[in-house]
């Protein structure tokens, strides 16, 4: 980012994202309201679809890219959208991501157990019900099981959302956290924990907060925010597609006990040695972007 020359304070360059988020998000409640109104129960699931595509738009892509462009010089350089992804990244990205679903999952599992103090019961139901309604939603927007509708989730759940959320959550905000003279890793892990609070599931807090860790890498190693966006994508494909053929969403080990934490303590293994491999290989695809 040293090339990259900013036009107003560090702080003034978080603030203008943050105020094009809220202007995204209030255009973007505006028009979901619209939509669910006019469109009828008829024409539900599709409304709910073009309101993602808004919320996409609005709130993630629009501010990011206002951003970038009024607050400095080269607007490509800071979102890091003008740097080639290497391959050699993509497929230690994408086959890290695979081998990772296992310790994932009971990590899914455990932050979904957690439970709070009983003097805040009554914050933890308010809590769950969030939730199970939020997942309702996304149930409804993802449609029954048949080839339209997993086509359409592909291009809105997969490729859009992975793009809108690492152009936003990557490009631009963790890119500023760096420009406030921070340590990139600080950067990636505040980026982080923001991407995943901003979905608003505390049951699902953890996980979120170390898949949005594990973009920040991707970024930070690669320096191309194609790199996470496209495995960003392809999580979320895993998603879609596990879901259309098995009913659920997650990689589940079978069996309880012993055998489980067995099978996530080799899968946790295996993800270091995968992370180790993609730091150890980021000086050489970095060098090679270059020519």
């Amino acid at each position: 980012m040293a090339d990259i020359r900013f036009n107003v304070t560090p702080m003034q360059r978080i603030l203008m994202l943050v105020f094009t988020y809220v202007v995204g998000l209030v255009v973007a409640s505006i028009l979901g309201y619209v939509l669910l109104r006019i469109g009828g129960d008829d024409r539900a699931v599709a409304m709910i679809r073009i309101a993602t595509v808004c919320q996409d738009i609005f709130m993630l892509v629009l501010p990011a890219v206002a951003t970038a462009v009024l607050t400095c010089n080269d607007a490509a350089s800071l979102l890091a959208v003008n740097k080639r992804p290497q391959r050699p990244m993509i497929v230690m990205a994408i086959i890290t991501m695979v081998v990772s679903a296992p310790a994932m999952s009971y990590i899914i599992d455990l932050n979904a157990s957690m439970t709070l103090p009983d003097s805040l019961a009554g914050l933890e139901r308010s809590l769950r019900e969030f939730e199970t309604e939020a997942a309702a939603s996304v149930e409804l927007a993802l449609g029954a099981h048949t080839i339209p509708n997993l086509v359409m989730s592909l291009l809105i759940v997969s490729i859009l959302a992975g793009f809108s959320e690492e152009l936003f959550f990557r490009g631009a905000l963790q890119r500023l956290l760096q420009s406030l003279h921070i340590s990139p890793a600080a950067a990636v892990w505040i980026a982080a924990a923001i991407f995943s609070a901003i979905h608003m599931q505390f049951f699902g807090f953890v996980p979120r907060m170390l898949l949005g860790a594990f973009f920040g890498y991707l970024l930070l190693w690669s320096g191309s925010v194609w790199v996470p966006i496209i495995a960003h994508a392809f999580n979320n494909a895993m998603f879609i597609i596990l879901r259309y053929f098995t009913g659920e969403g997650d990689v589940h080990v079978g069996g309880e006990g012993a055998g489980v934490e067995v099978a996530a303590a080799i899968s946790a293994v295996l993800t270091a040695v995968c992370l180790y491999m993609m730091w150890r290989a980021r000086v050489t695809i970095k060098s090679q972007a270059l020519l």
